[in-house]
């Protein structure tokens, strides 16, 4: 990282404020320093407190100076119309989260049939199920994005269920429920009712679990025998490399490497006794930034959600992902995957194998969902309008010999599978 000249720091001082030299090592540029410390004095204004609030200014600047990310330092980050908190050890929320997030939103308003319409009452129900969920903030946002909405395309009764292995993890996205129920940015929960009704109602729960548990399925179909609506997942994706190399400081010494960087997996046995090479091409070993992927899509074989979203870290990794998905799972080693994020079941078991806990019936999938998308960053940005950096009106490419279509602008982020 390139030292900053003492030029700058002179000019915050005499322009804006000498805190605004001290946000300097965090924020790299002038503008940038500026807007965070006005947002720390908002914060600060907006937060009582018997603290003298040059003092609690100063605290805040201290905080950030040494690198701590904002949204740790102030303690949230708006998320579309909600206020998601955020605490050290739970990743924080990314703008490209939240405009798929929103994009999705708008799919599914589109096709919910009318509360009380002649259609039938379970098919105007809706249960989204998110995996790896963090602070939550992808379901409270679907559900507050689907409530708000007029009763004639709003489900009678959305039902959210959030999973994920870290218990910090777990603790805030139900405190988020909480704190945006208290806002009044989410009405209470309330159970279905059973005549129509105008006003909205949900469940929303989350539970602590590893995706990679074999025991995990059966409950999940159990929680929704009719079937999940919506699948989610903003699962780890980054390698090892990437996370040393692209990745802001602040993401490296400051957010869970466990919510970013799968577990790498040990290097497959050789064959014993070896066997004769086949003319077929092996199955591609799968790399340690997939690992989720293989699981995801496995459990959406069984689950067999009607839409399935999953976040990716690029454009490489769609395709990938993609591939996957139609061509058939990688061979892999999930069980390192299964120790590092809390499953000792699967972890130590000897005759776990890759169909078992990592997917298999790639061909399924592709017979599963015949509508194949990739989103970019801003999906519903078109070319053009400044919202992204790549062409992507109309775009389609061809994976695994199958069609796929691009939406949006920016670097690939989403794998959308619909049926």
């Amino acid at each position: 990282m390139p030292r900053l000249p003492p030029a700058l720091f002179w000019r915050a001082r005499r322009e804006v404020s000498p805190l605004a030299a001290q946000l300097l090592p965090a924020c790299r540029d002038l503008q940038s320093a500026a807007n965070e410390l006005r947002w720390i004095r908002e914060h600060v204004r907006a937060t009582p407190s018997p603290v003298p609030e040059g003092l609690r200014v100063w605290q805040l600047v201290e905080r950030r100076g040494r690198g701590i990310p904002l949204q740790y330092v102030l303690g949230t980050q708006p998320f579309g119309d909600l206020e998601i908190k955020c605490r050290p050890g739970v990743l924080i929320p990314r703008h490209e989260t939240e405009a798929y997030t929103l994009y999705l939103a708008s799919l599914l308003a589109k096709e919910q049939p009318a509360a009380g319409s002649s259609s039938s009452s379970s098919s105007s129900t809706l249960s989204i199920l998110d995996l790896c969920t963090g602070t939550g903030c992808i379901p409270l946002l679907l559900l507050q994005a689907l409530l708000r909405r007029p009763p004639s395309p709003r489900p009678s009764h959305i039902t959210v269920h959030g999973i994920d292995i870290s218990p910090r993890a777990i603790r805030l996205a139900r405190a988020n429920l909480a704190h945006n129920t208290a806002l009044r940015l989410l009405p209470p929960p309330s159970p279905p009712s059973a005549s129509a009704s105008p006003s909205p109602s949900y469940s929303a729960t989350f539970t602590r679990a590893s995706i990679f548990s074999p025991t995990l399925l059966p409950t999940l179909q159990s929680l929704s025998p009719g079937g999940w609506d919506v699948l989610t997942a903003n699962p780890p994706y980054i390698s090892p490399e990437g996370f040393a190399r692209s990745t802001a400081r602040a993401v490296r010494n400051h957010e869970p490497r466990l919510a970013l960087v799968p577990p790498p997996s040990p290097p497959p046995s050789p064959p014993s006794p070896p066997s004769p090479p086949s003319p077929a091409e092996p199955p591609p070993l799968l790399r340690q930034e997939d690992t989720f992927y293989a699981r995801l899509l496995h459990m959406a074989q069984h689950l067999r959600p009607k839409r399935v979203v999953l976040e990716v870290g690029g454009w490489a990794q769609a395709v990938r992902v993609v591939r996957m998905a139609l061509r058939g799972l990688p061979s892999s080693s999930s069980p390192a995957a299964a120790a590092a994020y809390g499953d000792a079941d699967v972890a130590s078991s000897s005759s776990s194998s890759s169909s078992s806990y990592a997917g298999g019936g790639g061909g399924e999938i592709a017979r599963l969902y015949p509508t194949v998308e990739i989103w970019r960053d801003e999906p519903a940005g078109v070319a053009g309008d400044g919202t992204g950096d790549r062409e992507g009106g109309g775009e389609v490419v061809e994976v695994a010999g199958r069609e796929v279509r691009v939406r949006g602008v920016g670097d690939g982020r989403v794998v959308y599978l619909c049926r």
